[in-house]
């Protein structure tokens, strides 16, 4: 059995994935008519079978630890859920309410309206996620941009959004060797203590920034770089089992279509 990944890399996922070696177009299509397919025909029903079937093919398919997909969906679960728990409760009189507490001079309840509400909109963005976790944990980021190129995305904004997400994991190694390092000096003894700790890790942090902006620039030269960011695509075919992935999808969205008209 395999065992869950101590660390969580977007980056990592991408190159260990059994879908990584699906056409990279195909993918982004699938993923976005996915997201579309879930805001347009707005119902539960396709929303779970978005988010099971999502789940299916990072899991099932693409061989993913179902801990590590979790964990990766733990950050974005939790700002969902306190978004549908605000739709949820209102403030008021709370007639016909399904649930009310008092609260100070009014009170907290839940209709019915507003639980399916938030439940709708939870599941959504649960959907929307799952849907775009599909290109993400199976699809390096240099293969996503070349998309993008195909489609006519602006050059700067490619490069940019390359170099932030480059960034992104450096910045997170290095603060992961100033926790380590702080951690083993007893940094974090107390609240007094950790306090100092965190805003000279801060302030390390940024000059270090600094410093690893100037190396990472001199490595993009010392590569040829001349204001254009180019990265080697490797020749992905279609084949008939991907497609094959889309129809199972789209067979089990025409009942859950019906179910929530």
């Amino acid at each position: 059995m395999k065992k869950a990944h101590s660390h969580i890399s977007i980056d990592y996922y991408s190159y260990i994935s059994g879908l990584s070696n699906w056409n990279t177009m195909y993918k982004v299509i699938f993923s976005l008519g996915a997201l579309i397919t879930v805001i347009a025909v707005n119902t539960v029903a396709v929303s779970v079978v978005t988010i099971a079937f999502m789940l299916y093919l990072n899991i099932g398919v693409g061989k993913i630890h179902g801990m590590d997909y979790l964990k990766l969906l733990w950050l974005p679960a939790a700002f969902i859920l306190l978004g549908g728990l605000a739709i949820m409760v209102q403030f008021g009189k709370g007639t016909d309410s399904l649930f009310a507490i008092r609260f100070f001079w009014t009170k907290l309840y839940i209709t019915k309206d507003t639980l399916a509400l938030g439940i709708n909109t939870a599941l959504k963005a649960f959907a929307a996620i799952s849907a775009f976790y599909m290109v993400t944990l199976s699809t390096p980021m240099g293969e996503i941009i070349s998309v993008f190129k195909k489609v006519h995305v602006p050059v700067i904004i490619l490069e940019l959004m390359h170099l932030i997400y480059r960034y992104i994991f450096i910045l997170f190694d290095t603060n992961k060797a100033q926790r380590e390092a702080a951690k083993s000096r007893n940094g974090y003894c107390d609240l007094a203590t950790s306090l100092r700790t965190f805003s000279s890790e801060a302030a390390n942090l940024f000059v270090l920034s600094m410093k690893k902006a100037d190396m990472y620039y001199d490595a993009m030269e010392a590569r040829g770089y001349d204001g254009e960011l180019n990265f080697w695509e490797e020749k992905k075919v279609l084949t008939r089992r991907q497609l094959g992935y889309l129809l199972m999808y789209l067979l089990l969205l025409i009942p859950a279509f019906i179910m929530g008209k």
